[in-house]
């Protein structure tokens, strides 16, 4: 949808210097024959219509663009009023609507932009803060097409990670480089972010999905999309922007079985990936044996950051048990509370973008400050 303000733009464009156009075309016809714009603008009772139609259109439009532009903070509107009248309101109105539709999409960029690619049939869609410097964070998201556009998120609603950065909900002073990484497909999803060192050795967890999760040929793919994303992606993207790699400023996102890829990507890459975000942890794809066999697989405590959650509605509503379970297995292995991992329950909560988007910030904002969340290990873990 946001995209389309740039269309939008384009077309408003094209009706303003349409409008400047024919207006300085007729103008100029008007004075070498000596036009009287009253006595010829109101000779007939058609043509009382036409202009009284364009005078109160007209001034209905310069409202507008008072009105409007200071609700959108636009500036320089008295600039839009003079040029109506040394050109045409059909020149001012269409020019304003433009950029409207611009200042609109800059603000919906939080400041920045994005860019597209595409790596190995994956689309690679990149948010860039306009301070992006050598020492900008980075942050690489699962099931991109979720990520920032509602027109291709699988549900409609997205992330709202915009949002949380223009709101001033992710309050690091330094923004991420936000780099949301499509699948292949709807059907390749299971197999991409699957954690394959887990489910190879174990086939009888793909028994735990229900039939229409399941895909019909099991081929593993989890090693190859983990490679794709720290070896090809990740620096080809940081070089572009001119961003310096560290794990320290390098997190790995997803949801559900995003979590799990997550996880997967931290123990395949610990030297790539300082922190993993996951949302809704789809523990279920094995259940005790995704829990036992993904965390056997994390390095060692010290050096990594791990958060991991749960809601409590919808397909949430089986995770609490094998979440509280992982987070056990963490501390078995040494992980902080706080300082290596936060395990959080968000009660009444449920599993699409729209809940993950209620609380996007809480774990970047714990990724980016290390004094997030401020708040005792029983309340995070809803108890």
């Amino acid at each position: 949808m946001k995209r389309k303000r740039s269309y939008r733009a384009t077309y408003f464009f094209i009706l303003a210097f349409a409008g400047l156009a024919t207006a300085w075309w007729f103008n100029g016809l008007a004075v070498l024959h000596a036009g009287d714009y009253i006595k010829d603008g109101f000779t007939s009772d058609v043509d009382w219509v036409y202009s009284l139609d364009l005078l109160i259109t007209g001034v209905a439009a310069m409202s507008f663009i008072v009105v409007e532009g200071r609700r959108k903070n636009m500036r320089h509107l008295w600039a839009y009023l003079l040029v109506s009248l040394v050109t045409a309101v059909a020149f001012a109105f269409p020019l304003f609507l433009a950029m409207r539709e611009l200042h609109l999409r800059k603000v919906w960029l939080a400041g920045g932009r994005i860019d597209t690619f595409e790596f190995d049939k994956h689309r690679v869609d990149v948010w860039a803060p306009a301070d992006v410097s050598p020492t900008t964070p980075v942050l690489v998201m699962h099931d991109g097409k979720n990520v920032f556009f509602s027109e291709h998120s699988t549900h409609g609603p997205t992330w709202g990670v915009l949002d949380a950065i223009r709101e001033g909900r992710i309050r690091a002073e330094k923004k991420p480089l936000i780099i949301a990484v499509w699948g292949l497909s709807g059907e390749t999803r299971t197999l991409e972010l699957g954690p394959e060192d887990v489910y190879v050795n174990h086939p009888e967890i793909w028994d735990t999905l229900p039939p229409w999760l399941r895909p019909e040929v099991i081929e593993p793919m989890g090693n190859a999309y983990q490679a794709l994303l720290a070896t090809k992606i990740l620096p080809d993207i940081a070089a572009r922007y001119g961003v310096s790699l560290s794990p320290e400023r390098t997190a790995l996102a997803g949801s559900s079985m995003g979590g799990l890829s997550s996880l997967y990507g931290l123990a395949k890459y610990p030297d790539v990936w300082g922190t993993a975000l996951c949302y809704s942890t789809h523990w279920p794809f094995g259940f005790e044996t995704m829990v036992d066999k993904l965390t056997s697989l994390l390095p060692p405590a010290g050096r990594h950051r791990i958060w991991t959650d749960s809601g409590t509605l919808d397909i949430d509503a089986a995770y609490p048990p094998y979440h509280q379970q992982a987070v056990q297995k963490l501390e078995d292995l040494g992980y902080r509370y706080e300082v290596d991992y936060v395990g959080a329950i968000y009660p009444n909560t449920g599993h699409n973008e729209a809940w993950w988007a209620g609380r996007v910030e809480h774990p970047i904002n714990w990724w980016l400050n290390p004094d997030e969340p401020r708040a005792t290990k029983d309340q995070v873990m809803g108890r």
